[in-house]
């Protein structure tokens, strides 16, 4: 029987949310081999009308299962079930950020503290030259992650870029002190296309009020960026629980 047949026959989400159901039968699909590693999984249009379900149900539990690293997409060419030595490689870092997770909330929380003012700061200080050397770390995260790689570093070398826009030499230093202690969670922070998109994202829209010259802006998106990451931290933490 074919894994098409099976999905039909899977039970249709009742009490819990859509992509929750959706979630755990494809899982189990996955784990019991009907969708074997390296293959490609049915198109959003295909699993919605299998479900019968809207594709945001869908995309939203494709997008989980990403972040648990069973499945990883292909910008233009769909989603595919991970290699099992791809999951198993992921291991020592997630166990190295279990270790230490708390120390990374709490790392979040300082951040969220100085990062937005540092920010605004930068916006007033800025040069020229340093918004072009920001849009080319960008660019270069940006093609990091066009070539399947998570732009970790570039990621890093952003904050520090702005943290020097301050002209505060003290900022510059407990900023890369911070970066150097959070180099390896990103790992955990950026582990999926959805994070790393929204990365890209993010850090265009604190580019852009930097150069604006707009402080208040770059404070609150500088906010809102290191908000959400303290919240897949803290996500983690809960589930743990």
């Amino acid at each position: 029987m074919s894994p098409t047949k099976k999905i039909v026959k899977a039970q249709n989400p009742k009490q819990r949310r859509v992509h929750e159901s959706i979630v755990k039968q494809l899982h189990d699909l996955i784990t019991r081999g009907e969708f074997p590693p390296g293959k490609r999984l049915p198109s959003e249009r295909k699993l919605a009308e299998i479900f019968a379900v809207s594709r945001h149900g869908v995309r939203e539990a494709l997008r989980k299962l990403e972040e648990q690293g069973l499945v990883f997409s292909r910008q233009g060419d769909g989603t595919y079930v991970r290699k099992i030595e791809e999951v198993q490689g992921r291991k020592p870092v997630a166990a190295a950020l279990d270790r230490n997770k708390c120390r990374y909330v709490e790392v979040l929380e300082l951040r969220k503290v100085i990062e937005p003012q540092i920010a605004a700061l930068a916006a007033r200080y800025i040069t020229e030259e340093e918004l072009a050397e920001l849009r080319r770390v960008l660019d270069e995260q940006i093609d990091e992650i066009a070539q399947g790689r998570n732009g970790a570093e570039a990621d890093c070398e952003f904050h520090k870029l702005i943290a020097a826009g301050t002209r505060n030499s003290v900022m510059l230093e407990m900023v890369t002190r911070i970066h150097d202690i959070v180099a390896q969670s990103l790992e955990f922070t950026l582990e999926n296309s959805h994070r790393r998109h929204w990365a890209v994202e993010t850090h265009e829209r604190i580019l852009r009020a930097l150069e604006n010259k707009d402080p208040e802006t770059a404070r609150k998106e500088m906010y809102e960026h290191i908000a959400y990451v303290e919240s897949l931290a803290l996500s983690e933490l809960e589930e743990e629980e």
